[in-house]
């Protein structure tokens, strides 16, 4: 890929791509695969994915096709194997990027200079760039956030999958090891002024040496979505949410 491009005009033709190879990815994750991810996050019914919300169901896929939990191969992986793109190619860039992704946390600092979504890692405060088209421009400073990246070049990160909403409770959750629950789930959203309550638990050196471990443990993004549904943070839950917490209409 030319060097002269800007960023935002190599992501654009990136994004074509991830959005490409993940639609056919999507379609080669088995059922089976997709009953076990959604078991874990609480949404399958026995039968089928009963999400409560969009993104809840888009979790469920996030995890078959690029971090299973059990012994399921990975979507992209079958992806791969199936209709491998030509060498150099933007698709052969993107595809080797989404089969290396990485998920973390990251606090959103603003918009970018060039673009983009300027962030930090949570743990260790290290500044990036992120390449989505809704962070940094429809979301405010300071929010706190779940993400899986793609790196198809090592200068350009894009988000692949959800954005997932990180508030103090869920990251203490994280912190301690508390495990998924089982309880009733009652939408919520970040409270206002959350930010100085993440900011008082990670004022301990051992929070912050212990958020830097939990992104390789294995089935960490599977956590955080769980988590985030627990505490309703991904909207209401179907056979955990009660009728009058239910949206109307």
């Amino acid at each position: 890929m030319s060097e002269t491009l800007t960023p935002a005009a190599r992501y654009r033709r990136y994004a074509d791509a991830r959005r490409r190879i993940l639609t056919a990815a999507w379609n080669r994750v088995p059922l089976a695969s997709i009953a076990q991810q959604a078991r874990a996050l609480t949404i399958w019914d026995g039968k089928r994915v009963v999400p409560g919300m969009e993104e809840q169901l888009v979790a469920a896929f996030d995890l078959g096709m690029l971090d299973p939990l059990g012994d399921h191969g990975r979507g992209i992986d079958r992806q791969a194997k199936a209709e491998p793109p030509p060498p150099g190619s933007d698709e052969a860039r993107m595809l080797a990027a989404l089969q290396a992704t990485r998920f973390d946390i990251y606090r959103l600092l603003g918009r970018g200079a060039e673009g983009g979504a300027a962030v930090e890692r949570l743990a260790d405060q290290a500044p990036m760039t992120i390449w989505d088209s809704y962070l940094g421009e429809r979301t405010a400073p300071g929010m706190v956030f779940g993400a899986r990246l793609a790196w198809p070049e090592p200068d350009l990160a894009l988000t692949c999958g959800i954005v997932v909403a990180v508030d103090s409770r869920m990251l203490e959750r994280l912190l301690l090891g508390t495990p998924p629950q089982r309880g009733p789930v009652i939408p919520s959203k970040v409270a206002p002024g959350d930010a100085a309550a993440i900011r008082k638990l990670l004022e301990e050196p051992a929070a912050r040496m212990k958020l830097e471990t939990l992104p390789g443990i294995p089935g960490f993004a599977a956590l955080v979505y769980r988590t985030a549904i627990d505490l309703g943070l991904m909207g209401p839950v179907p056979g955990r949410t009660p009728p009058e917490a239910m949206p109307r209409g």
